[in-house]
């Protein structure tokens, strides 16, 4: 696979012997992702192939750089939370849809519990369910808002330290407006232009990811805290 694509495995060497990246870290060709993605349960950055040829194959290598630490920084400095709360729902929906023996639990009551064939205990059983969905759905795309964050500012302080970039909120704007490069007008507007006031009921945030100019103007401001 690393011959594939050669230059983008030999910046993820050089991160690693840099310290920037976990020395025990793979980078792995994976055609199950859109794009690049770190995963902390199987200890990888794993990528499309397509993806790289088409959107990173042409970028400078320090851009690259910032792609890998970004991800880098996801596995690193990012929370356990996010990958278990769309999970959260799971269980209480297993134990709704599970038919447990009322009949032996409730004999004689369970008749007068039946609503069109359904226990009215399910029933009642469904409004928390609901509600815990709702607010599973809201602090997961919130908490996706300030892991973009934390692992730009990963990315960016690594680059200052190790190569000198005197401005990483550059090279974050070129690579992702590389990546809209090919998302439709509307939604390229949305993406890149301000956050908007008017967030729907169910979004935790204007968008569920930060603008890039949100992104770009928290790498900048970054560079004016001292270190």
């Amino acid at each position: 696979m690393a011959d594939d694509n050669p230059r983008l495995y030999r910046i993820f060497r050089e991160l690693q012997e840099k310290g920037l990246i976990d020395r025990k870290r793979k980078l792995v060709q994976c055609p199950l992702v859109l794009s690049i993605r770190g995963c902390p349960a199987l200890n990888c950055i794993r990528y499309q192939a397509a993806f790289y040829e088409k959107t990173l194959s042409r970028v400078s290598d320090d851009a690259l750089r910032f792609v890998l630490l970004h991800e880098e920084g996801h596995i690193k400095e990012g929370s356990p939370l996010i990958s278990v709360l769309p999970a959260l729902p799971l269980l209480p929906c297993l134990l709704l849809l599970w038919h447990p023996p009322l009949d032996s639990l409730l004999p004689g009551v369970l008749p007068y519990l039946q609503v069109t064939g359904l226990p009215i205990v399910k029933l009642a059983f469904l409004l928390p369910l609901l509600l815990l969905v709702f607010f599973a759905y809201r602090a997961y795309y919130c908490r996706m808002c300030d892991e973009e964050f934390t692992a730009d500012r990963y990315a960016a302080d690594a680059m200052r330290r190790c190569y000198r970039t005197r401005d990483p909120g550059a090279l974050l704007q070129n690579i992702l407006s590389g990546l809209l490069a090919g998302v439709p007008a509307s939604r390229r507007r949305r993406v890149s232009g301000p956050a908007q006031t008017n967030p729907g009921p169910l979004r935790s945030r204007p968008d569920y990811r930060p603008s890039i100019a949100e992104r770009v103007e928290r790498v900048r401001d970054r560079a004016d805290l001292p270190t």
